[in-house]
């Protein structure tokens, strides 16, 4: 470590997307990891695919804010519905709705946050999530290694409002773009003064699009140091059907070590 606590070692960049249905509401980060700093290099909203891919040559790790995938019980009750398979009694009572809702990622991000992702299955998150599964449609078909797990892959699943809770940097209401934001962004510098925003502080303080961009960002490297928490070994099968949300370490601003690269 560096004195004042920043990062010591490595050299790297890693992007940050904050991915919405359409272009107008999508956000990316490019954040350049150098010794004792970490840099916001680009940060744009209005960013199409075609950016997006260009990025993702650019950089070790693609951090997309943006569920990868659908609950197991939800796909197969897709199949099952068009088969006219469905078992009677499906979604009868509460812990089967939840199963067909929510992933196995999103009730680990509940155990440790005390809050639960939107529901990709119920939630208007789906939209965000069919743009998604072509995008990374696309970047595998260009040669990316891609994987919903998000172990070995370009790609990494992240949740800025996870990444702030774990950091205990959540502010009500930073994502109305009103009051809440700039506290949002103040915390964070203060958190974390190896943070260079630049050019870019006044964005994050008007948009939270652009916010989130950047805590994806952050998230991204913690995944390219091996600062987030492992998939578990027997959840790594469902991990790589329904995607599985990055968690960095609680304490990972505080000392965001460098040089542990790819320990997947």
């Amino acid at each position: 470590m560096t004195p004042g606590g920043g990062p010591a070692a490595g050299s790297f960049r890693v992007a940050g997307l904050d991915l919405a249905s359409q272009d107008a509401r999508t956000a990316m980060a490019v954040l350049q990891w150098d010794s004792g700093r970490v840099t916001v290099r680009e940060l744009g909203v209005g960013i199409g695919n075609r950016a997006i891919v260009e990025v993702a040559t650019r950089v070790s790790v693609l951090g997309i804010d943006c569920p990868f995938g659908w609950p197991v019980a939800f796909t197969d009750l897709m199949v099952a519905q068009r088969a006219g398979t469905v078992k009677p009694e499906t979604a009868a009572d509460a812990p089967s709705r939840r199963r067909l809702a929510y992933r196995r990622t999103d009730a680990v991000v509940r155990e440790r946050t005390g809050r639960w992702p939107l529901s990709v299955s119920a939630d208007k998150i789906a939209y965000p999530a069919m743009r998604c599964a072509g995008l990374l449609a696309t970047l595998s078909a260009q040669g990316h290694p891609v994987r919903r797990s998000g172990i070995g892959s370009k790609v990494a699943e992240v949740y800025p409002a996870a990444a702030l809770a774990r950091w205990r940097l959540a502010v009500p209401g930073y994502k109305l773009d009103g009051p809440g934001l700039p506290f949002a962004v103040q915390a964070l510098t203060q958190a974390a003064p190896w943070l260079e925003l630049g050019e870019h502080d006044g964005m994050c303080r008007h948009s939270h699009d652009a916010f989130d961009a950047v805590i994806a960002g952050l998230v991204a490297g913690a995944v390219q140091l091996g600062r987030v928490e492992a998939v578990p070994e027997e959840d790594r099968q469902v991990a790589d059907e329904e995607g599985w949300i990055h968690l960095p370490d609680t304490d990972f601003l505080d000392s965001p070590r460098f040089g542990v690269i790819d320990v997947h």
